[in-house]
């Protein structure tokens, strides 16, 4: 019985040391005037963010990892289109875009852009832990959403 409530009080205690922020939130996609709509999860942590899309019915889609000292991965593959959208700028401005986004944006300062080669990124402050983001390339394709903390 000792042993137990020791061990919970040892999980307590390492489980407040995690500074994670999760959100989630509703985007649309359009690319040749079709839509698709995906649920998206962000794991905010100090060191790495993690992007999780899903599909209402199919589930989980793809999983992007943004590592401040690995750079960025993804769990399945994806098309060489896509992919070279991730191109237009190095694994350190986009995990200080995400960085950026949710750690620093408030009501006075509400809104972080990083533009390169046709493609913008944009984050906006909208309230107390809800941001929108927004990705648009000079092709057509266009990502827009709002992120909620959990």
């Amino acid at each position: 019985m000792c042993c137990v409530v020791f061990l919970s009080a040892c999980s307590s205690l390492s489980q407040s040391t995690i500074s994670e922020k999760r959100y989630i939130g509703k985007f649309i996609f359009t690319e040749n005037n079709q839509v698709s709509r995906f649920i998206v999860r962000v794991n905010v942590f100090p060191k790495e963010i993690i992007i999780q899309v899903s599909k209402p019915i199919l589930g989980n889609l793809i999983k992007i990892k943004f590592n401040q000292k690995d750079g960025m991965a993804f769990d399945k593959e994806i098309d060489g289109m896509y992919l070279s959208l991730f191109n237009s700028f190095n694994t350190k401005e986009y995990f200080y875009f995400f960085n950026s986004c949710f750690h620093d944006l408030n009501a006075d300062k509400n809104v972080y852009k990083i533009s390169r080669n046709n493609f913008e990124l944009k984050c906006h402050y909208q309230g107390l832990n809800t941001f929108s983001l927004h990705f648009v390339t000079e092709e057509g394709l266009l990502l827009n959403g709002t992120l909620e903390r959990e």
